[in-house]
């Protein structure tokens, strides 16, 4: 028999409780063997046993196998684990110390059936950057500015008019070369920009300088829109780029109500996600519509800096590749899902069409 699994306590921080979910899903699903997960998986055994051992986030790609070797919902899970990062990653406040900071490893828990088989740390399979978890003490992500308040979001399906040219820029032709493997990241796998980074981009001198003036983006929501793209220090995040989501995802009307695809406001947002995007002090609860437009367009600026790391390496165009990440999955854009991404093709084109009219002359 394989070793016990070493005791975590949620309190702890999000790192522990992101591994006690893990090992609640594997109990519900009954208690397969790390050796039996492995089999449906193209990771090993220790790979996967190290996914809930709390030392260190699993990646996107080990999290989804092992989710959907115990039934769960991956996309779920994903925003799990974004938000888990989020916490880790969140710089401590002056009157906290930082002996409890969360993703500081303590040397306790680690694999245990795993040792059953002996497996090496990797997966079975050929892979990339994502059979690598992510380290235990990621560096602190520069926040945005707190005035105004920010909060961040994801949005879902909206129409718009096809521009066949957008649509090989994001799916390419052929696989990343070598050293775009080694420059794609996800959460917690290297330090974010530090402050120096964020402070490059510069006190906001009214919105002119980031959006082209005399456009369809209405005026009481550029403002907005320019301190949603300007909090982060993540290049291909710019206020252009969520102004074209906003408009694809929309039109910009923030009365937008979708009850059968759970979709509201003016970026559509699922409560249950958007949940995991707002300040922290609101988290505790899923909010319920209507969002403010303030909220939903705070949040989408979180949301898009989240998953940027995922997609550093990745072929196709940066922003559209956020674009697409934003409505479907990281996954599916590093991966280049063909029938996943072509479910959104007049989005993303709507989205193209945008990106220049938006941007400043």
């Amino acid at each position: 028999m394989g070793r016990q699994e070493q005791p975590l306590d949620a309190a702890h921080g999000p790192l522990a409780l992101f591994a006690l979910e893990l090992r609640e899903l594997r109990r519900t699903a009954g208690s397969p063997p790390y050796r039996r997960l492995a089999a449906s998986t193209n990771y090993s055994a220790s790979t996967l046993a190290e996914a809930t051992a709390g030392r260190r986030l699993p990646s996107e790609a080990v999290l989804a196998a092992f989710v959907t070797a115990c039934g769960g919902d991956p996309a779920q899970w994903e925003q799990r684990r974004l938000e888990a990062h989020r916490s880790i990653t969140e710089p401590v406040r002056a009157d906290e110390g930082t002996s409890d900071r969360p993703g500081k490893a303590d040397g306790s828990g680690g694999p245990n059936e795993a040792d059953e088989a002996g497996e090496p740390d990797e997966p079975l399979t050929a892979g990339g950057p994502d059979d690598v978890a992510a380290p235990a003490a990621p560096a602190e992500r520069v926040d945005p500015p707190s005035d105004p308040p920010l909060g961040p979001a994801r949005g879902p399906r909206a129409p718009g008019r096809r521009r066949p040219a957008a649509w090989p820029r994001l799916l390419g032709a052929v696989a990343v070369a070598a050293l775009a493997l080694l420059l794609l990241r996800v959460p917690g796998d290297s330090a974010a920009p530090g402050p120096a980074a964020a402070a490059d981009q510069g006190p906001l001198r009214g919105a002119q300088r980031w959006l082209r003036p005399g456009t369809d983006i209405p005026a009481q929501y550029r403002d907005l829109i320019v301190a949603a793209g300007t909090a982060c220090p993540e290049p291909e995040v710019t206020p252009a780029l969520i102004a074209a989501v906003l408009k694809a995802e929309s039109g910009f009307d923030p009365n937008l109500s979708d009850p059968a695809k759970d979709e509201y406001g003016i970026a559509r947002w699922t409560p249950r996600v958007l949940r995991y995007y707002l300040p922290a002090d609101r988290r505790n609860t899923v909010p319920t519509p209507p969002f403010t437009a303030e909220d939903s367009i705070l949040a989408v600026g979180r949301m898009l800096c989240a998953i940027a790391p995922e997609l550093r390496g990745t072929q196709g165009d940066p922003e559209l590749n956020l674009a697409a990440a934003y409505q479907a999955s990281t996954w599916a854009v590093r991966n280049h899902d063909a029938t996943r991404l072509a479910t959104i093709r007049s989005y993303l084109d709507q989205v193209a069409a945008s990106l220049p009219r938006y941007r400043p002359s």
